[in-house]
């Protein structure tokens, strides 16, 4: 059966699905830092600290955060900032990706969570 939205009411829909989609994909995004494993742009786990500290963040309705509050995030997960220790060298566990956050958000979340969040949102098959 079809659903019957009133035309000034599209709008509010539009956004209800928007809000959704965003504050799925956030935690989907967050999810996949702590739960994969780093061949699949996942959080290097030495000692599992770096995975337990990514936390979500909602600036407004329509845009969501992942960070993390690790000292050494930063240049383990993007090789940027590096500490003096590491002598410009970027070091980090074997498999893991450099820029893994970002890889991870167009990789997996725009090209799987995204669309299959979408048709559960709209209804769609």
């Amino acid at each position: 059966m079809a659903r019957v939205i009133k035309l000034d009411k599209i709008g509010d829909l539009f956004d209800h699905q928007i809000k959704d989609l965003v504050k799925r994909t956030t935690y989907a995004w967050q999810s996949e830092l702590i739960n994969a494993e780093p061949e699949q742009y996942g959080t290097p786990k030495a000692t599992g600290n770096l995975a337990k500290f990514w936390f979500v963040n909602f600036d407004n309705p329509y845009k969501g955060r992942v960070f993390n509050t690790v000292k050494y995030a930063e240049p383990v997960a993007y090789g940027t900032n590096l500490p003096p220790s590491w002598k410009g060298k970027w070091r980090t566990r074997k498999n893991a990706v450099k820029g893994f956050p970002s890889k991870l958000a167009e990789k997996v979340i725009a090209v799987i969570y995204v669309p299959a969040f979408m048709r559960d949102i709209v209804g769609g098959r």
